[in-house]
This record gives structure tokens, sequence and C-alpha cells, in this order.
């Protein structure tokens, strides 16, 4: 696990953040998986979004996906395919990324980066997926250990990718990304219309995943309609100010976390949050530990 997830992990429950270090969990969320996909086909050395797509279903069969729909099949299929298109859509003709070298804290805490450096070398960068993007979303994110953190490390600033994806339900997000509408005689691939109308009912709504778009036209449908612009939104920041406060801070919480020889305290508000699923909400909140029996993995 990187240091700024565990530090996230840590301001949402002390014993969540204890466990990760400890135990993976035998399952994944959706959305994690989709970062795990993406990241890997960004990093990969063959297409970025082939690589992302297979490495999406591998992570549905084994560890498997925290979910209670009863598709398991189609969700796999939905994120894989999601994977794959912006895998490949933010790569480009970019060579694969690289990660920052772990480096250590003033403290000689080790640091694991979970960022990208950029193509110069010179800054971050990271890819963002949420379900909505306002200004408060973007303040949660500028001060996140994503960003804040990163940058206060490392001394340089990071360029953000923001993919806006909308809210999983029913084992889907729906977002130009996935869904579109079909003309039935002309066969157009649409988003929106212009002005701004629902479209016909004869119109057909197509998943990317079942349809026969190649990922280029798909691209140039969603670039016609405007729809690319309003789904990805990239901003760029310097290094905080006061970023020895913000080392200060995570060497005296990474410290906590590590020293303590027992679980920390539970927070019970977060057990079953939606926002951050815990993964041990399965456990922890019955008065069990992680263990081997429960289907958690020990690290080494």
């Amino acid at each position: 696990m990187n240091t700024a997830k565990t530090l996230l992990s840590s301001d949402l429950c002390e014993r969540r953040a204890w466990y990760s270090l400890r135990w993976a969990a035998p399952f994944l969320a959706p959305k994690e998986i989709l970062y795990l996909a993406v990241e890997h086909g960004l990093c990969s050395t063959g297409d970025a979004g082939e690589s992302a797509e297979s490495h999406a279903m591998d992570l549905c069969v084994d560890p498997g996906v925290d979910t209670s729909e009863e598709d398991l099949l189609g969700l796999a299929q939905h994120i894989a395919s999601l994977a794959n298109f912006l895998a490949w859509l933010l790569r480009g003709s970019q060579t694969p990324y690289k990660r920052p070298e772990t480096i250590s804290l003033p403290d000689g805490t080790p640091w694991t980066s979970g960022a990208f450096l950029n193509g110069s070398e010179t800054h971050l960068r990271r890819v963002v997926l949420v379900d909505r993007w306002d200004s408060w979303t973007q303040l949660a994110m500028e001060r996140s250990w994503d960003v804040a953190g990163e940058c206060s490390v490392y001394g340089v600033g990071i360029d953000c990718v923001v993919v806006e994806l909308g809210s999983l339900r029913k084992g889907r997000w729906s977002n130009p990304f996935t869904r579109a509408y079909r003309h039935p005689v002309a066969k157009t691939l649409r988003f929106k219309k212009r002005d701004g109308d629902d479209f016909g009912s004869t119109w057909i709504k197509v998943e990317r995943e079942h349809d026969n778009a190649s990922r280029e036209d798909w691209l140039d449908a969603m670039g016609d309609d405007g729809v690319l612009a309003e789904s990805i939104h990239v901003l760029s920041m310097e290094a905080p100010q006061r970023g020895s406060a913000i080392i200060a801070l995570a060497q005296s919480k990474l410290e906590r976390i590590w020293a303590a020889g027992e679980p920390p305290e539970e927070n019970l508000s977060m057990c079953y949050d939606r926002i951050h699923p815990c993964p041990f909400r399965a456990c922890c909140p019955r008065g069990l530990e992680p263990s081997s029996e429960t289907g958690f993995v020990p690290f080494p």
C-alpha cells in the first residue's frame, strides 16, 4: 500500500489503517479495481487499454469484487471495458508511466508514492476518478494526502487528470465513457442533443462493452458532442507552501500507526461509510479481528 493511502485510512479510522498494514482484504471495491487496472495499463509496455482490461478481469476473479450485485460477470465486463478505454485515452502515444522512487522522510520513515512522474520526470502526475466534479471535490483533492502529501514529500508540483464517472448504480457507471445512443437507421453514435432535449424513443441506448464501435470512433463521437471536455478536467498544482508542516504531520501519524502494539480504537461512524467502504467491515464491527480463516491475507 502506498503511504498516502495509509494516511487516508488513518484519517478515516486508525484501526483501519493499522489492519491495512497487516492484512489484505479478500475482496476489492469496484472503483478500487478500476483504479488498479487503469494504473496497470498506464505502466504497461503493451497496449495500455488491453493491459488494463485484462488486469481488471483478473482482479475481478482474484481476489474478487466487493459487491452485492448478482451479475458478477456483467460487472466485471463493465469495469474492464471502462478501464480499457480510460487507460488507452489517458496514455495516448506516451511511453509507459513511471513511479517516483521511494524516499525517506526526515525521521527515516519510507514514503512509497502512489503518483506517477510526468514525461520529463520533473513533476508528479496522477489520475483521479470521481463521482462528481465540483468546487468541494476540488478542495478535497487539493488537501488530500494524494496531492498535498505527495507534493510536500517530493517538493514538486503535480498535474491531476480528473475523470468524472458518476455514481455506481446497480453495478454500472453511467457516463459518456460507458453509454451512448445509436440512431436506429443511420447508426450514428450520439451522447446528447445540441438543443438539450432528450433523444426520441427510437434511439437505441448502448453500452460500450457490448457495442462494436472502436475506441477511436467512440472518442470521436464524444468530441463531436462536446462531452469529452465535460468529463475530463486537468489541474496543475504547485507544492504547498506549508510542506514541512504536512511532512511533520505525516511522520507523526505514521509513527503512531506503526508503534501501536495492538489495534487502535475503532471509529464507529466510519464502519459503513458509502464513500470510503471499510474493507474490514465484515469482521471489525462484530468484535472480530481479520484472520486467514475469515478470508484475509496476511502481508509478509
